[in-house]
């Protein structure tokens, strides 16, 4: 029997609890951005996003294959890997900022506060959970006004070949109408994506217009830009 693969970094997917605040900062975003229109989050992970954007008075869908795991497993989940995220930092502090966390165990408690979140809004609004997965989501072209998605692709790149980023990269911009905003552009061991100008070539391909855009939030260093995506296609006259 071959050995299991060594992936680098943090290693295996795990379940990511961010904080309605944390989601603003990643992706540069106003209250007023996420009260507008229907905003898609995927994958969503058990981030208190989505009920911080149902508190505002705005219309968001999360997003998650874990979504398929019973809702009590799926919070005990997300809290071990919560943990689990939170010993890697302290195992690795030369990969972090601590300008937006004060330090690990303000990290643990804002992240641990975000399960809290997701674990009551996820309980009152069971349908706005939908349990899907990149590249195949069940959802009409340009459904959502604004798309964010965080912290799989770029992130995982040991999971997922170019290919596969291109196919989700194109999904996400597939259901926008407005703009699909991919965050962060590197990997937990603080190393770009080194196919990004490939990926925007077939973008642009696609017909999808793409800019790099900065951020005000690092946490992983080097981790303060985002891969800003135009939902409609351009067309040629």
């Amino acid at each position: 029997m071959s050995p299991p693969p060594a992936f680098r970094g943090l290693g295996d997917i795990i379940v990511t609890a961010r904080p309605f605040d944390e989601y603003l900062a990643m992706f540069d975003l106003a209250v007023a951005d996420v009260t507008v229109g229907a905003i898609l989050d995927c994958p969503a992970g058990a981030s208190g996003f989505a009920a911080g954007v149902r508190a505002m008075g705005g219309d968001v869908t999360a997003v998650d294959p874990a979504y398929c795991v019973p809702h009590d497993d799926l919070v005990a989940q997300a809290r071990r890997d919560t943990a689990f995220g939170n010993d890697y930092v302290a195992s690795n502090p030369h990969v972090y900022a601590w300008d937006f966390f004060r330090d690990l165990d303000d990290h643990l408690s804002r992240r641990m506060a975000a399960v809290d979140a997701f674990d009551r809004d996820r309980r009152q609004n069971p349908d706005q959970y939908v349990p899907a997965q990149l590249p195949e989501l069940p959802f009409a072209d340009n459904e959502f006004g604004l798309v964010v998605s965080s912290h799989l692709l770029f992130v995982y790149p040991d999971h997922f070949d170019r290919s596969a980023h291109a196919a989700g990269a194109l999904e996400l911009s597939r259901v926008a109408s407005g703009e699909a905003r991919i965050f962060p552009l590197v990997d937990t061991t603080m190393v770009r994506w080194p196919h990004l100008d490939e990926l925007r070539r077939d973008l642009a391909a696609a017909g999808h217009a793409s800019e790099i855009r900065r951020v005000p939030y690092e946490f992983i260093r080097g981790g303060d830009a985002m891969l800003v995506i135009d939902g409609l296609r351009a067309t040629t006259h």
